[in-house]
């Protein structure tokens, strides 16, 4: 949906086969765009016509990309008439299965039909700014106020691993009050921001936890843990570019057999699927509901405090070099190196093809 105003509606994960983009992957596009997006002033089209009206409001409200928020999968673009001022229009993001936002600085390429909004810097002459052009392509786009459009959105959101303010406590607090399973939480934004399907069988698998088992019967302690793990892997997705951080695989997510040898049994939860091992994830059916205290986890949440991230195009050169699928995990973050990339990619494959 496209909407200039009004209230803001978090958009249901799609139940399709697919990687949509994790939480951490939205941080990557966030943290680049800080760098190079914040503060500068854009005009906006929009070349499939499906977000016209929102770009017609960015326009209108002045422009000036002020400053972007991310909790979890949700993407938000601040705009404003000048550096420090208020903030007019708050514009959000949720790419889907295959979104994402481009940044060029050198040779920009067509708008593709999915492109649903272009942003182009009109302040570049005058402070000798580089000039750049972002092309988005998403499932949701929308914009409105700050009430209806950030405020009351991240009130639907659960705590989100990757955020430096992320309270955990809230966490245990809601799956002490559900009956439904820990892999059905996992994937409830408005319980926990940002876990995805990958990252959910494996954080469970690392957690020996298993996907069925009611989140109302874990511990605090294993609670915590699963915390941790969480909080562990997704900044190594985000640091790496890769959501196997420095594994060189899954553990137990798509496998037959799992990291420790056991048996993976796969089937369909929430409408997706998921994965655990028999040997390591044993389902204990006699648990019984179990009174959980929240205090403060010992685990150091957000990306600040992660130093130098891997770059986009490194991370899918590693990606091609490793053999694995584009489609396993979306890569959302684009510039002008990935492009390049891709099309000396295309090129390889059409000259190998050829040969053949």
């Amino acid at each position: 949906s496209s909407q200039v105003s009004g209230r803001g509606q978090l958009p249901r994960e799609q139940h399709t086969v697919g990687a949509m983009v994790e939480g951490d992957g939205c941080h990557r596009v966030v943290a680049a765009q800080r760098k190079s997006l914040v503060g500068r002033k854009f005009s906006a089209s929009s070349p499939n016509g499906r977000f016209k009206a929102g770009a017609q409001a960015i326009a209108k409200a002045g422009g000036v990309l002020l400053r972007i928020e991310v909790h979890g999968k949700n993407m938000f673009y601040f705009f404003g008439k000048a550096r420090g001022g208020a903030t007019l229009l708050v514009m959000h993001v949720h790419f889907g299965m295959a979104g994402a936002f481009a940044v060029y600085m050198g040779e920009e390429p067509d708008a593709t039909a999915t492109t649903r909004l272009r942003l182009e810097t009109a302040d570049g002459g005058k402070r000798g700014l580089p000039h750049l052009a972002a092309h988005l392509s998403a499932m949701t786009v929308e914009c409105g106020s700050v009430a209806s459009m950030y405020d009351r959105l991240v009130l639907k959101l659960g705590p989100d691993p990757l955020r430096e303010d992320a309270e955990p406590e809230r966490l245990l607090a809601r799956c002490a009050m559900v009956k439904k399973s820990i892999g059905l939480v996992l994937m409830d934004q408005s319980i926990i921001a940002g876990v995805g399907n990958i990252y959910r069988s494996e954080t469970l698998y690392e957690a020996q936890l298993h996907p069925d088992q009611p989140a109302n019967t874990l511990t605090r302690a294993e609670l915590l843990a699963l915390w941790r793990i969480v909080v562990r892997d997704m900044q190594a997705g985000f640091k790496s570019g890769s959501i196997w951080g420095k594994k060189k695989g899954p553990l137990c997510y798509s496998r037959k057999t799992s990291a420790c040898g056991g048996k993976v049994r796969e089937w369909t939860m929430g409408g997706r699927n998921v994965y655990a091992c028999a040997k390591r994830q044993r389902l204990d059916k006699q648990r019984k509901a179990v009174v959980v205290l929240a205090p403060k986890a010992a685990v150091r949440t957000g990306t600040a405090h992660l130093g130098r991230v891997v770059s986009a195009a490194v991370a899918e050169r590693r990606k091609r070099k490793s053999g694995e699928s584009m489609a396993v995990q979306h890569v959302a973050l684009k510039d002008d190196t990935t492009l390049a990339a891709a099309r000396r990619a295309a090129s390889a494959k059409r000259q190998r093809r050829a040969a053949a």
